[in-house]
């Protein structure tokens, strides 16, 4: 590239970016009422010391997050900039994770951003243009990604190690970024078992994660949070055994990808079967993932939602009937979802030639497995389209990760 292409390709990208942030940040504001009043004026007769003690025992574990929260909220300014610049942040932290050996940043950074502009706009409005979303998704999401970026970049400084590590804390308030960061770093450490020096900062970064989802996973408060919202929400679950509880949880998931033509799912689904015919193969597998994978972008595009919610009974609104959990229906298309869904993943391990990578594979994975334990609380459908949040950035984590092997 020649000096005027890369002085119109920087023009175009700081324009571009400037432009959608001035757009993003002159149309936030706050909500009138629920959480974002509830915040606004927590600090009103109570010290942010005393607020958070209380809340950290009889309601939430969430004390990095709400700490900072209640602290800024009140700020217009920070969060009408913070929240256009974790976005275009976590477009360039997804591109260096994933692409950064085959498209250049700015590049990278625009493809990703108009990946992350293509979730649902229930899930995505909610998780990064609410006020409070953010601070409980965006921003944790962007940490994390600052951390898996810093460990798995062999060029990475202390200074770099030490702000992701303390920035762990913000991303381990939030219960589904915890968990998938305490499944994901042993696999980074699989990856780099070799370098010495990186095995002594994963430890340490992983140390950070535990403590942090600790803190936030056990809190007391949580125990109490449980029980009143399963008593306002969905009494039912307390007699409900572990696989019906997974249920749920599966129906949230196959909501995510099967309801409202999921782009972000549909465009994986696409890049995967890219990946197999660049690669020409003719393994069952691949038969059987293709054959999958083009009924399931069929069915996405053409037929209404098979998940549960459609059934009256199996919300948060009604009760949940142990003799009546859902028809045959529903979990023909749950486990035909489910194994579209392994198929992705098992079959963007391996190419012709042997050479194997397991990253597309472990976040979609794990982005699954997050997903699936949203069943486990009882504000599995009260809490709305924000806990999808992840899950969808899993799913544009593993479409770049399989896009740069179909680039090679």
């Amino acid at each position: 590239m020649n000096a005027n292409n890369k002085s119109i390709s920087s023009w175009f990208f700081y324009s571009s970016v400037l432009i959608f942030c001035i757009i993003i940040a002159s149309k936030l504001k706050l909500m009138t009422y629920a959480d974002d009043v509830t915040f606004s004026h927590a600090l009103d007769n109570i010290s942010i010391f005393d607020y958070l003690l209380q809340r950290y025992q009889t309601w939430s574990g969430r004390i990095v997050i709400e700490g900072l929260m209640v602290s800024t909220i009140i700020l217009h300014g920070f969060w009408k900039i913070m929240i256009p610049l974790c976005f275009v942040f976590s477009s360039y932290l997804i591109w260096g994770i994933t692409l950064k050996d085959k498209i250049d940043s700015k590049a990278g950074t625009l493809l990703v951003m108009a990946a992350m502009l293509l979730i649902n706009e229930p899930v995505a409005g909610n998780a990064q243009w609410w006020v409070t979303g953010f601070y409980n998704y965006l921003l944790p999401t962007t940490c994390a990604l600052f951390l898996i970026k810093v460990l798995l970049s062999s060029s990475s400084g202390m200074r770099k190690l030490s702000t992701s590590i303390v920035l762990s804390f913000i991303a381990t308030s939030s219960e589904q970024v915890a968990v998938f960061l305490v499944v994901t770093i042993p696999f980074i450490f699989l990856v780099n078992s070799e370098n010495r020096l990186r095995n002594r900062s994963l430890a340490a970064a992983y140390i950070a994660v535990v403590a942090g989802s600790a803190l936030t996973l056990l809190s007391p408060g949580s125990v109490s949070r449980f029980a009143v919202e399963a008593s306002r929400y969905m009494p039912q679950i307390a007699d409900m055994n572990i696989l019906q509880k997974a249920l749920i949880g599966v129906d949230r998931l196959v909501e995510s990808i099967s309801y409202g033509r999921n782009i972000c799912f549909i465009a994986s689904i696409l890049i995967f079967l890219g990946f197999i015919y660049k690669e020409g193969r003719n393994d069952v597998l691949s038969k059987v993932s293709v054959i999958f994978c083009v009924i399931t972008i069929a069915i996405c595009l053409t037929s209404p939602s098979f998940y549960m919610k459609d059934i009256s009974y199996l919300t948060y609104y009604g009760k949940f009937y142990e003799i009546d959990f859902g028809s045959l229906r529903v979990y023909v298309f749950y486990l035909f979802y489910l194994f579209t869904l392994i198929c992705m993943a098992v079959g963007s391990i391996e190419r012709n030639d042997g050479e194997r990578d397991y990253k597309a594979f472990v976040t979609l994975m794990v982005g699954c497995l997050v997903t699936i334990a949203i069943g486990f609380s009882p504000t599995a459908y009260a809490s709305g389209e924000r806990v999808l949040y992840v899950f969808n950035i899993s799913l544009i984590l593993y479409s770049m990760f399989t896009l740069k092997r179909v680039l090679k």
